[in-house]
C-alpha cells in the first residue's frame, strides 16, 4: 500500500472562545508563535509527507482563503479551497464537503490542534481497509492540557467502546487526528441523516459496525488550542521544544534560555532566519575588531569577548526562528555555516593581531598565521564533506565522526580528538573566550586558538578522508546522510 499523500484540513467554525485572541481575525488565522494557526496546520502537514490538501472554511471563509491561498510557502503543495455555506450545522457536514475531492486513503485534521509531524508519519504508514478509520489517541491523560474540553474515548484494544467530550469512564483522548477510507463520508451522510451533524456521530457509526481502529501518539506533542490558555499553553509548549540533542552543555543550560526570550520577540517581526545569520555574523565582525584592540586595552578586550558571546547566544535564534515558522532550507543551512565559519576565522585574526600588539612579537603571528592557514584547509574539507553528502549543516560532519570512520582505522588519535570535540563548539568556546577576556589574559585566547586548531586540524585532515570514502566521494554514487539515523544518534 502507497503511503498517504492527501489531508484534508476543516477550518470551518467559528472558534468563538478565541476567535482573534482579543482581535477581530478568525481563528484559522490566529497566530501562535508568530505563523497563523491554519498555516501552521498546513506546514506541518507538508513536513509529515502530506503534499495535496483540501482545506475546508466556513465562517469568514473568503478572508481566510485571501490570507492563505496565495502563501509563497505553499508553492509546492496542491491545494483545494472548499467553502461549506452550511458550517454552522456541526463539523461533520465539514469534512462531508470534501466528499467529491478524495477517492482515496486521506488524513483527516482539524486546522486548530498543534500537533508533532511524526505523529502524521506514523499514520501515513498505517495499512487500512477500504470501510475503516484510525483515529490517533493519546493515553497520557496526566498530559492533556484541558481534559474537561477534550474528547474522551473509551478504548477497547484498539477499537472504539464510546466516544465523547461528556464521557465520566474513558482510557484516552481523541487528538484530532485520522486516517480516513473514503467511507468516512458513508458513515458521516448516515449520521447526518439521523441529526448529528458533528464528527463524532461519523465516528460512532464506525465503531457499531466495528471498523472503527486506533493507534497511540506514544508520547508526541499535540495541543488543541481552543482557548486563550490554550493558546498561551501552545506557545510555550513550542518555546520549550526549541532545544536541540545536539545542544553543548553551555547552550543547554544557559545560551538557549537567553535566546529563546529573544526569539520570542523576533518572531512577530520580518527577520528570516539568514537575515539573522548575517546579522551573528556581523556582530562576530564587530567582537573581533574589539579584541584585535584588546593587545593594549582591557576594554576593548572585554567588551570583544562579551560580544563574541552575545553572538554565540544570538546564533541560535536563527534556527529557533526556522523551526518555529518552518522556514528551514538546504540554502540556509549553508548560509548559516558560511556564515559561522567565517565569524571563527576572522576571530582567530584577531585574537592574532590582539596577541601581537600585546607581546610585540612576530612569533605570534607567524605561529598563529600558519595554524589560520591550517584551518581554511579543514574548513574547506569539512564543506566537500556536507557538499557529499548532501547537506550544509555542520552537525552533519560532527555528527558523523563516529559513524562514518570505520572503527579499524580509529586507531589512538581517534580515541583522543574525539572526547576533545565538545572544545571546538561555538557555545563553549564563545563562554571560554568571554571569561578569558573579562580576565585580561588575551594570551590564553591566543594559545587556546592555537593549540585547538592543532587538534582540530588533526582530526579533520586524519579522518575526513575516511569520511569521505565510507559516503561515497570517490565513487560514482555518493552516499547521502541519514537524516533519520542522524535523529537517532543526536538522542
Amino acid at each position: 500500500m502507497d503511503m498517504v499523500k492527501k489531508a484534508v484540513i476543516i477550518a470551518a467554525g467559528m472558534g468563538s472562545r478565541l476567535r482573534g485572541y482579543g482581535s477581530d481575525i478568525p481563528k484559522p488565522l490566529v497566530p501562535v508563535a508568530g505563523v497563523p494557526l491554519l498555516k501552521r496546520t498546513i506546514l506541518s502537514a507538508k513536513r509529515g509527507g502530506i503534499s495535496e490538501l483540501v482545506v475546508i472554511t466556513g465562517f469568514r471563509g473568503d478572508e481566510i482563503r485571501s490570507a492563505l491561498m496565495d502563501d509563497a510557502q505553499f508553492v509546492d503543495l496542491d491545494i483545494d479551497w472548499v467553502q461549506n455555506a452550511d458550517w454552522e450545522r456541526g463539523n461533520g457536514v465539514s469534512v462531508l464537503a470534501a466528499k467529491d475531492y478524495v477517492d482515496e486513503p486521506f488524513v483527516l485534521l482539524m486546522s486548530d490542534h498543534l500537533f508533532d509531524p511524526e505523529v502524521l508519519v506514523k499514520l501515513r504508514h498505517i495499512p487500512i481497509g477500504p470501510d475503516e478509520a484510525i483515529l490517533g489517541v493519546d493515553s497520557n491523560l496526566d498530559g492533556i492540557f484541558d481534559m474537561e474540553d477534550a474528547t474522551k474515548v473509551l478504548l477497547d484494544g484498539d477499537r472504539i467502546e464510546k466516544i465523547g467530550k461528556e464521557l465520566a469512564n474513558y482510557n484516552a483522548v481523541d487528538t484530532g487526528m485520522f486516517l480516513c477510507s473514503p467511507f468516512l463520508f458513508t458513515s458521516l451522510e448516515q449520521s447526518i441523516a439521523s441529526g448529528e451533524g458533528s464528527l463524532s456521530g461519523g465516528i460512532r457509526v464506525l465503531s457499531e459496525q466495528g471498523t472503527m481502529r486506533t493507534v497511540d501518539i506514544d508520547g508526541h506533542f499535540w495541543l488543541d488550542v481552543d482557548t486563550p490558555e490554550a493558546h498561551v499553553q501552545a506557545e510555550r509548549s513550542m518555546f520549550r521544544m526549541l532545544g536541540k540533542p545536539t545542544d553543548g552543555f553551555v547552550s543547554r543550560n544557559f545560551n538557549r534560555k537567553v535566546s529563546t526570550r529573544i526569539t520570542r520577540l523576533l518572531v512577530h517581526t520580518p527577520f528570516t532566519p539568514n537575515q539573522l545569520s548575517i546579522v551573528t555574523m556581523l556582530i562576530s565582525f564587530v567582537s573581533a575588531w574589539l579584541v584585535a584592540q584588546g593587545g593594549t586595552s582591557y576594554w576593548h578586550l572585554a567588551l570583544g569577548g562579551l560580544l563574541f558571546q552575545f553572538a554565540s547566544i544570538v546564533d541560535g535564534c536563527d534556527g529557533e526562528i526556522a523551526k518555529l515558522k518552518f522556514m528551514g532550507s538546504r540554502m540556509g543551512e549553508w548560509v548559516d555555516t558560511i556564515a559561522d565559519n567565517v565569524s571563527y576565522l576572522v576571530f582567530l585574526i584577531a585574537v592574532i593581531a590582539g596577541m601581537y600588539a600585546h607581546t610585540n612579537d612576530s612569533f605570534y603571528p607567524m605561529l598563529g598565521g600558519t595554524m589560520l592557514a591550517l584551518d581554511v584547509l579543514g574548513v574547506l574539507l569539512i564543506f566537500l564533506y556536507l557538499k557529499v553528502v548532501g547537506s550544509g549543516s555542520i552537525v552533519a560532519f560532527n555528527m558523523a565522526f563516529s559513524s562514518d570512520v570505520p572503527k579499524e582505522e580509529q586507531g589512538w588519535m581517534f580515541k583522543i580528538i574525539k572526547p576533545l570535540l565538545f572544545m571546538s563548539r561555538r557555545d563553549f568556546f564563545a563562554a571560554l573566550f568571554c571569561v578569558l577576556a573579562l580576565l585580561n589574559s588575551i594570551e590564553g585566547m591566543y594559545w587556546y586558538l592555537t593549540i585547538g586548531s592543532g587538534f582540530l586540524c588533526a582530526g579533520i585532515f586524519g579522518f575526513a578522508g575516511q569520511m569521505l570514502r565510507t559516503r561515497g566521494a570517490w565513487t560514482n554514487t555518493p552516499v547521502a546522510a541519514d537524516p533519520s539515523k542522524m535523529a537517532e544518534k543526536a538522542d
